[in-house]
């Protein structure tokens, strides 16, 4: 009897041990989301060196129109798995700042460190508002 109930025990243990184990349970109610581990596209150097090269480029004599105050664009674009630049759209008020913006952005030659989620690099859209002030 003795080692029937030590065999029943030491299988009773290992069936439980060898439950799978769900990490996070989905929620019953609610809107569910997925949590993934993201990072977002880096420009080497940082957003403050993006901004000086930008500026370095952006040439104000092709921007016709206003000569005082500031105009505005939106840049929009894909850092692509290679950390190249894709898919630009420029969007503001004034046509000649978002054509040259667009100009800028297509010609940089500066790689991009690739987005990441999970740990393998993704194509990530990225956002940079560019300000022209002409004081």
């Amino acid at each position: 009897m003795k080692k029937l109930s030590l065999l029943v025990l030491l299988l009773g243990s290992s069936y439980a041990f060898s439950q799978i184990k769900i990490k996070d349970p989905l929620p019953t109610h609610g809107i569910f989301q997925e949590k993934k581990e993201r990072k977002a596209a880096e420009y080497p150097g940082g957003i403050g060196t993006l901004i000086k090269d930008i500026s370095k480029e952006i040439k104000t004599g092709r921007i016709r129109g206003a000569r005082s105050g500031q105009i505005r664009s939106n840049a929009k674009f894909i850092v692509d798995l290679d950390g190249k630049i894709a898919k630009v759209e420029v969007t503001g008020d004034n046509q000649d700042l978002n054509s040259e913006v667009e100009r800028v952005l297509k010609s940089m030659k500066t790689k991009w460190i690739p987005g990441e989620q999970n740990g393998t690099p993704v194509e990530t859209w990225y956002r940079v508002p560019v300000v022209v002030n002409f004081n």
